[in-house]
């Protein structure tokens, strides 16, 4: 869009000084659109460095830093990835197909995939890989292959993977990076964390130079075997926190890093760009279903219909988010977009509440006492309910004050927040027998919707199976939810381009951003 504003500018000037007798005055204009013009054309080579906090292997199955996870896609490519919007998409993947119950995935290779050492990417990584995974409990990975029974290997391209079972979201848990077969088949599990067995990938930057505790220096891998980045290498500086990596940021030492919160003039415009991104933080009202007021649906629809979210977003998120039914990204293709928000509705909100005959409601609200998000959006709700007569106490308590509540029950509501799995099963959320839904709702019609789309074998039966659960959680209230949050990423300003950022892979699309000079 920038560069067509400036080839407009172009024509502008060439139209309003065409007949003009002040040529030096036109050149000038001439110079100055084509030099910004010229800024925006992705150029090839450049350096750029970004930061990683300490961690205590390069493996990237059992690394457990975050900041490297993310680093270390850069290196490593896995079978399929996430977009922007949290959906699957092939990345080592030519071509895949299920067999009709949905128990055998048939995998096709792109072909001509090479590991940096120059040896060919074959069917043999990928089953040497998934097996392995299934020995180490101890990576982050590791469920991701948990309904996998074997690895067939057809040909150096082609593999089935045999499923335990159906599995609706079976290629979303294909996402971890894929290992080299020929350099780490027979390692034990303390020679397989060693550094220096792992610098070899297939990603689309290689490792040139390891400095323990120090650097990282990537370089672009020439023979990828997909779009290659414009820019040539990558410093990843290894630092000891989260905080340092922003102190590099401001100091100019590293060039692009992911920031909790924008501070006003911490970051000026004339040295830094920000790029916001669909987080994975949702915020949501939870319920106890053993207060007698909140089994009754009326009450819990006059709860959503007067708090008052678009409120809540402004004030207390500055509107770095999206206001949302469900826990799920409202950019994925499975969020069903036809679900009308509870909006703000004082009037409703009173009809509701008086078909429950419900006289002299009181409740008590408990939140985190360090958390100054939600301890905001309390005491708006609070104020909220006294438009319907309902008293709201609002306890600030400590974290583990909070658990140890919720773990006996001893609540009304609490906000909380979900880390939503890149993996967009909703049973964390919704199976009265996860750990994480301590709500006590118990809905037999809700577990038999999520049972219709865990087995989802044909995308479009899953899209239609979780429109559905959607639109049925939207109208039975499990829980109020509030909105999922932005992320930030602040960049040098003499990166140009965009990244595709999710919260899986911040440096998505890196491939297409490159430096100014």
């Amino acid at each position: 869009m920038r560069k067509l504003k400036i080839i407009v500018l172009l024509i502008v000037v060439v139209f309003l000084f065409g007949c003009s007798s002040d040529e030096n005055e036109l050149n000038g204009y001439l110079e100055n659109a084509h030099l910004q013009l010229e800024n925006l054309m992705p150029k090839e080579g450049g350096k750029i460095s970004i930061s990683v906090v300490e961690f205590k292997t390069l493996n990237p199955l059992l690394n457990k830093e975050k900041s490297l996870d993310y680093a270390l896609k850069l290196v490593y490519d896995s079978l399929f990835t996430l977009d922007e919007n949290y959906n699957v998409v092939p990345k080592l993947v030519d071509s895949y197909s299920f067999s009709p119950d949905g128990t055998i995935l048939n995998i096709n290779l792109k072909k001509d995939i090479i590991w940096h050492d120059g040896v060919k990417l074959t069917s043999r990584d990928v089953k040497f890989t998934v097996d392995l995974l299934k020995s180490l409990n101890q990576s982050p990975y590791y469920t991701l292959v948990s309904n996998i029974y074997s690895v067939e290997i057809l040909s150096d391209t082609s593999f089935n993977i045999v499923f335990l079972k159906p599995y609706s979201f079976s290629l979303e848990n294909l996402l971890f990076p894929i290992l080299p077969n020929h350099k780490l088949n027979g390692l034990g599990i303390n020679d397989i964390k060693l550094d220096e067995n792992n610098l070899i990938g297939s990603g689309m930057y290689k490792i040139q130079k390891y400095e323990k505790r120090k650097y990282i220096e990537l370089v672009k891998n020439e023979n990828y075997y997909d779009k290659k980045p414009y820019i040539n290498e990558i410093k990843m500086v290894i630092v000891p926190d989260k905080q340092a990596q922003e102190s590099m940021l401001i100091s100019l030492e590293t060039d692009i890093c992911q920031i909790d919160q924008i501070i006003s003039g911490k970051f000026p415009a004339k040295r830094f760009d920000t790029q916001k991104y669909r987080g994975q933080n949702y915020e949501f009202l939870a319920l106890n279903f053993n207060n007698e007021y909140i089994k009754d649906l009326n009450l819990r629809k006059a709860l959503a219909y007067v708090i008052d979210r678009e409120k809540i977003l402004k004030e207390v998120y500055l509107k770095k988010g999206e206001i949302v039914e469900f826990p799920l990204n409202s950019n994925s293709k499975y969020y069903n977009k036809n679900i009308k928000n509870y909006s703000y509705n004082l009037e409703k909100a009173r009809e509701y509440l008086n078909k429950t005959q419900f006289q002299d409601i009181k409740f008590t609200l408990i939140v985190d006492q360090t958390n100054f998000e939600r301890l905001k959006t309390a005491y708006i709700i609070k104020e909220q309910l006294q438009n319907l007569n309902i008293k709201l106490e609002v306890l600030e308590l400590s974290w583990e004050e909070i658990l140890n509540r919720l773990s006996v029950g001893d609540y009304d509501m609490v906000l909380l927040g979900w880390k939503l799995p890149v993996v967009p099963d909703p049973t964390f959320a919704l199976y009265p027998n996860n750990v994480t839904n301590f709500t006590n709702y118990v809905d037999p019609n809700m577990d038999i919707l999520v049972h219709k789309l865990l087995n989802s074998v044909k995308e479009e039966d899953k899209i239609k199976n979780y429109y559905e659960l959607q639109k049925y959680v939207k109208e039975n209230l499990p829980f109020i939810s509030l909105l999922i949050r932005d992320e930030n990423l602040v960049f040098n300003n003499k990166i140009k381009g965009k990244l595709n950022s999710n919260n899986f892979n911040i440096y998505n699309g890196i491939e297409n951003i490159f430096v100014k000079y």
